[in-house]
Order: C-alpha cells, then structure tokens, then sequence
C-alpha cells in the first residue's frame, strides 16, 4: 500500500494539478493552477482523507473560483484556517501581506481574522483584541458590525 499523502508532500502539488485536469473536462473550465499561496497551504496540510480529499478540495475550488487560476480563498477553512494566518504572519514579518492574484474581500478578511482572535482566545474579547491590536471597544464594535455576538 501507498504511505498518506502526509508523508508524501511531493506527491500533493502534482496530483492536484491531475485533477485540475481532470476537472476541467469534466466541468467544461479552464484553469491552469493553484496560486503560491494556495500551494503552499496545501502542501503544508496533512491531509488525513488522503487522495479523496485531495480530489474533492480540488473540484470544490474549481467550482468556487473563476478561471484560470485557483486562489486560497476557495480552498476549505480546515486548509486555509491557522496556516492562512502563518502566511501573513510571515509575509508581515518581511514587512509586506501577500495579496492573493485574485484580490479580496476586506471585510471578509476582517471578520476572518476576528473569529481567529475569538476562537484562539477562548472568546476572551479583551485577549482577542490585544492580539489584534485593538482596544476591547474597537473589537465590540467590528464584532457588531459583523454580527459576531457580543
């Protein structure tokens, strides 16, 4: 039998790249790859549903994304969640944010980034602030905004 994909991280990028293939006849689209930022996320997760998995965030993105290329926006939160953020974090830490090909939603960033400072804080609004840099009230207020309760 064949070890996970865990343990086999050369073997994602090329297997996804078949199904992009693959999905693009069965779909009738035209993409031709995953953006850095949507390859290294893949890369860096441990994929526990192996090759079925792989094939289905595959054919998710492509449903979700507009050709010719799949960005990291399109890829499960369970992918992108904590390693999107060490994305930034390190980018951040080179004095730039990678922006993704595709562009974003900056509210969707923000709210993103408040249900991470919520969840890693336990919803300890003032630790979830403090680790956005935010005053409690500031973060009450997006929270609102956002419909986060309160």
């Amino acid at each position: 039998t064949l070890p996970p994909l865990r343990e086999r991280r050369e073997d994602i990028l090329p297997i996804a790249q078949h199904f992009i293939i693959h999905f693009n006849k069965e779909l009738g689209q035209n993409f031709t790859k995953l953006t850095d930022e949507a390859s290294l996320l893949m890369y860096r997760y441990d994929w526990p549903g192996n090759i079925r998995e792989l094939r289905n965030v595959i054919e998710r993105s492509m449903i979700l994304s507009s050709p010719p290329i799949i960005g990291m926006e399109s890829l499960p939160w369970k992918i992108k969640g904590e390693r999107g953020a060490d994305i930034a974090k390190e980018a951040l830490a080179h004095g730039s944010f990678i922006l993704p090909e595709a562009g974003v939603n900056i509210d969707e960033v923000e709210k993103e980034l408040l249900v991470q400072a919520l969840e890693k804080s336990g919803n300890n609004q003032t630790r979830a602030a403090k680790m956005l840099g935010l005053s409690r009230d500031a973060l009450r207020y997006r929270m609102k905004k956002f419909e986060l309760g309160g």
